[in-house]
């Protein structure tokens, strides 16, 4: 099953799930820009993240393989996004670059997939799915992220209820 199709999936149930706000995960990620505040849960095989990115300039944007197979949709705010193919860390040259908004969806299943984010004016809001981890390198941070304040948490989970309502 493509990545996309387990996001529409994903999607589908989380009126259910975001009523089930303790079930949700907080961190933030602020060791490299842009800054991201995630909320995430265990979905059977998959993990479902709901992201809020905040902007940085172009030469800060964190420009990363991720460590699964993943699909996005954008469901507020325009960003920046720049592609690229290699192994290992070494950053390879940046194949395309593409303005996202909202209702964009996409994935990205090759480990060896580059990509940055960048949102262009105030915040991006995402839902991610991600899949088994591969056996890759990948970037993160040297020490433990923290959690979110539980009042971030709460106008998080207050922003996704309302673009995935109870039906």
């Amino acid at each position: 099953m493509q990545m996309l199709e387990i996001l529409e999936q994903a999607e589908e149930l989380l009126p259910n799930f975001l009523n089930a706000s303790s079930n949700w995960k907080s961190v933030n990620i602020d060791y490299h820009p842009p800054r991201v505040e995630r909320l995430w849960r265990q979905w059977g095989q998959y993990r479902i993240y709901l992201h809020c990115i905040h902007t940085c300039r172009a030469s800060e944007a964190l420009f990363h393989p991720h460590p699964w197979p993943s699909a996005m949709t954008i469901l507020k705010g325009t960003y920046e996004m720049a592609i690229g193919y290699g192994t290992g860390l070494e950053i390879p040259p940046i194949a395309a670059l593409v303005i996202t908004g909202p209702g964009t969806r996409y994935e990205m299943t090759d480990k060896d997939a580059w990509h940055y984010v960048r949102p262009l004016v105030g915040t991006a809001m995402t839902v991610m799915v991600t899949g088994e981890p591969w056996i890759r390198e990948s970037h993160g941070s040297d020490s433990p992220l923290a959690p979110l304040p539980r009042k971030r948490v709460h106008e998080l989970l207050a922003y996704f209820r309302s673009k995935y309502p109870p039906k």
